[in-house]
């Protein structure tokens, strides 16, 4: 697994890392994330936990990890204000060729706990964009 992290931090460290975009959608959207499509929090974390590696999780959050070791899904366990919610951030490119972080979110808690969770991963790609540019 650690190859995978270091593999993944490779590529990372070697783009360059333009602004993050984050799809949020509140209760009923998006229906299909990193190449995924599931009809609810608990479908995409079925479908997940079959098909993707598992990373140690926190007290707040599952974390798995795609082969590429750059695709992260996270889902919030119910303990969580914001539970159910899923999200996945990966790597693309703009139309200039730049690398940017993008993210979709589905959340299907009470809105404001949604767009407290929304603001905090908003917040760990902006600091991963910085960390990344200042490496440069």
């Amino acid at each position: 697994m650690k190859a995978v992290f270091v593999a993944g931090a490779i590529l990372i460290a070697s783009a360059d890392i333009s602004g993050a975009e984050t799809v949020y959608r509140y209760e009923h959207g998006p229906s299909a994330m990193c190449g995924i499509h599931g009809g609810g929090t608990a479908d995409f974390l079925r479908q997940v936990r079959a098909s993707l590696r598992q990373a140690p999780a926190s007290d707040r959050f599952d974390l798995f990890v795609g082969d590429d070791g750059v695709t992260q899904w996270v889902f919030t366990k119910p303990s969580e204000k914001a539970y159910p919610a899923v999200t996945c951030r990966w790597l693309d490119k703009d139309s200039q060729g730049h690398w940017i972080i993008k993210r979709k979110i589905r959340c299907q808690a009470d809105r404001a706990a949604c767009d407290r969770l929304a603001g905090e991963f908003a917040t760990l790609d902006d600091q991963l964009r910085r960390s990344l540019t200042d490496k440069k």
